[in-house]
């Protein structure tokens, strides 16, 4: 997964609020609950230090009847929420924390992780065309050449012609598809293709992309842009393979740390991993849930370390102390490295990484 969309946070001063909250209001006694458990969450973390107006503003979010959701995280300094986040399923417990670095481990270990896509529909005409990048979604409609669409069953001296004709329709509405889909898997860096639809249709599709675009395609069975489509197949389908992309790019981490470990190019335990993050070395942080610990911290991403002498040899004149999820994942936003939670592993103290390079 990757952290650059966490790099706003570490631009505010703090001291911050973090607030993971179950935020049902899909029933009225859901609503009375809700009602009870932001009660007691603002109780505590004002007892913990936060400042009104920051209450202010995480609550006309926790409370706005127009934008229901199952769980909330928020993350809010100086007076206004900085970042927030619907989560997927809401938290079993309440997390309300105030302290000088955010708390981001619990939104990153319940976050779905983004995969790139493209998602087509096609049929003999054209395709509805769904691109899913980082920061954007674009749905595209191709449609092509109306006429002759169908191959017609009568005989006579017109047969083949009509025959050819339809065929040709085909091939040239396919590959203005493919054409199209291969522009909108290099805007948004698609990992995978999922081509869906009439059969023949997905055919001519798969031949036209060509091979870069080929090797990154999966034919879905369901998906269609007719009238009456089981949608809820399609979707699940898509979440499906989605999720096996994410699977594969888990193992191929896991993998590629176990060899690396045994030559070197990777560490683990908090100690030898705060020392790669403080050298920008790492390349992919592995975390096993639920990781505990603190590290102390100075006021630069890459001040951080196991022991306050640490934090003094380095120069900060005043090291604190926090989670050891707040202080790396700091670290690791800012340096470009990405995080991947795993069970797949046991590394000491829950964490390893992936290095880029050996320090000189």
């Amino acid at each position: 997964m990757k952290l650059a969309f966490l790099r706003p946070l570490y631009e505010q001063p703090g001291p911050f609020v973090s607030l993971y909250l179950d935020t049902r209001r899909h029933t009225v006694e859901a609503t009375k609950a809700l009602t009870l458990r932001w009660r007691n969450a603002r109780e505590e973390l004002q007892r913990r230090g936060a400042d009104t107006a920051t209450l202010e503003a995480i609550a006309d979010i926790v409370t706005d009847r127009d934008n229901p959701a199952p769980g909330r995280a928020l993350l809010a300094a100086g007076g206004r929420v900085i970042y927030q986040e619907v989560l997927p399923e809401p938290p079993l417990e309440v997390i309300a924390h105030v302290g000088d670095l955010p708390e981001v481990m619990p939104l990153l270990e319940r976050r779905e992780e983004p995969v790139r896509h493209v998602c087509v529909k096609a049929d003999r005409q054209g395709a509805e065309i769904v691109s899913v990048g980082e920061r954007r979604r674009t749905v595209t409609t191709v449609e092509g050449i109306e006429w002759p669409i169908r191959k017609v069953n009568r005989g006579g001296w017109s047969h083949s012609h009509f025959q050819r004709s339809a065929e040709d329709t085909w091939e040239t509405n396919a590959r203005e598809v493919a054409t199209e889909t291969a522009r909108q898997a290099d805007a948004v860096d698609a990992e995978v293709i999922i081509v869906s639809g009439d059969v023949r249709a997905r055919e001519l599709v798969m031949k036209d992309l060509g091979e870069a675009y080929a090797r990154r395609a999966v034919l879905a069975e369901h998906g269609s842009r007719s009238p009456g489509a089981d949608e809820a197949a399609w979707e699940k389908e898509v979440r499906s393979i989605l999720q096996r992309v994410i699977d594969e790019r888990h193992d191929a981490v896991v993998a590629r740390f176990r060899e690396a470990y045994g030559r070197g190019d990777a560490v683990a335990g908090l100690n030898d991993v705060a020392e790669a993050l403080r050298d920008g070395q790492v390349e992919t942080l592995l975390v096993v849930r639920p990781l505990r610990g603190e590290l102390w911290y100075g006021p630069h991403p890459h001040e951080l370390g196991v022991s306050r002498r640490q934090l003094q040899d380095l120069g900060v004149a005043e090291p604190r102390r926090a989670t050891a999820g707040a202080v790396l994942a700091r670290a690791a936003a800012t340096t470009d490295a990405e995080i991947v939670f795993t069970e797949a592993i046991d590394p000491p103290d829950g964490v390893g990484a992936v290095l880029r390079y050996l320090a000189a």
